[in-house]
């Protein structure tokens, strides 16, 4: 399986979107080759959903997208995309893969894509999970971030882009970096953050459009619930008690500082299959990763987080529970 360059335009179709972030945490065989040694340049918008989606052509027909997402380890295609690249039925008993999304765990048959193009990259012989149940939330076509091979991946929001390269992390004048050592665990993106001063770890999720701590993390940095939002988040979620906002004195990300935010107080089954349930833990969602330029520097396993400078707080950064807007589960 080899990925070539292939130099064509790239446009985003309408009315079609992807809805919520889905994690796959076991993958049954390899999923990408290695790039030629040429930069890799992926554009991509973001939707009404805010998420960050790129123009995917599939056996042929390009009017499908997909998210690139840190927080999955296998390809998934939903039943439109299947239907798209004309994919033959299942056969009796195919081979399955376990995806856990924010909702739990479910097996999803594994189908092969002939062709498939992203960006200026077409790669042939394609394996991927396919979603056939219509009505499992938050499911869609998800390319993950660490399949795609090089020393750094690098999310450019303010070129609506992202490149795949070798080498150190692309450094601009007017930007200020800051560098943290991540953990990879089973191909996921861990950080430390502290909120209110208090340490969790936070998941790197760009297939999430939101970001959300656990109960854990919340109770122990002692924040306080935003009694207005909330109402507003649980009328909007049919009267849902598990869900609430969170007023946070400081957010603290390698070296930034964000005070006054409030952030979706949320306890989905993903923490529990971590085994985060009872840590302080968050997902850092697009609503806050699109404030910097996010390069994960694999070679060196840093993340580095990258905005103009601001003196001692990024006041560039506004996250306060947009809309009350929820992940999908």
């Amino acid at each position: 399986m080899t990925w070539e360059s292939k130099r064509r335009p790239t446009k985003m179709a309408d009315g079609w979107h992807i809805k919520g972030a889905v994690i796959s945490l076991l993958a049954l065989m390899g999923c990408f080759p290695a790039f030629a040694s040429e930069r890799q340049v992926i554009p991509f918008e973001v939707n009404e959903y805010d998420h960050m989606v790129v123009r995917m052509e599939v056996n042929g027909n390009d009017r499908a997208t997909a998210v690139i997402d840190t927080a999955a380890t296998f390809p998934m295609i939903n039943r439109r995309t299947a239907r798209l690249a004309q994919l033959p039925e299942l056969e009796e008993n195919p081979p399955m893969i376990n995806v856990l999304g924010l909702s739990g765990e479910e097996l999803f048959p594994i189908v092969e894509l002939d062709t498939l193009l992203v960006g200026n990259l077409v790669k042939t012989d394609v394996q991927a999970a396919l979603n056939v149940n219509l009505n499992v939330v938050g499911a869609g076509n998800v390319l993950p971030a660490n399949a795609f091979e090089g020393d750094v991946i690098d999310f450019d929001f303010e070129n609506m882009r992202v490149m795949v390269y070798d080498g150190r992390p692309d450094r601009s004048a007017r930007l200020v970096p800051s560098s943290l050592k991540y953990a990879d665990e089973g191909g996921l993106v861990f950080v430390d953050v502290r909120i209110n001063g208090r340490k969790g770890r936070a998941l790197v999720d760009t297939g999430s459009s939101v970001t959300f701590i656990n109960s854990r993390f919340a109770e122990k940095s002692h924040t306080r619930t935003n009694e207005e939002k909330t109402k507003i988040l649980q009328g909007a979620t049919s009267g849902d008690q598990s869900l609430r906002i969170a007023s946070v004195r400081m957010l603290a990300i390698g070296d930034y500082r964000i005070p006054g935010v409030d952030i979706l107080v949320s306890d989905p089954p993903l923490f529990r299959y971590l085994g985060l349930e009872e840590e302080p833990a968050m997902v850092l969602g697009l609503d806050l990763l699109s404030s910097f330029r996010l390069q994960i520097d694999r070679r060196r396993q840093r993340v580095v987080l990258s905005m103009p400078d601001s003196g001692r707080y990024s006041s560039g950064v506004n996250l306060n529970a947009r809309d009350t807007r929820i992940p999908e589960y």
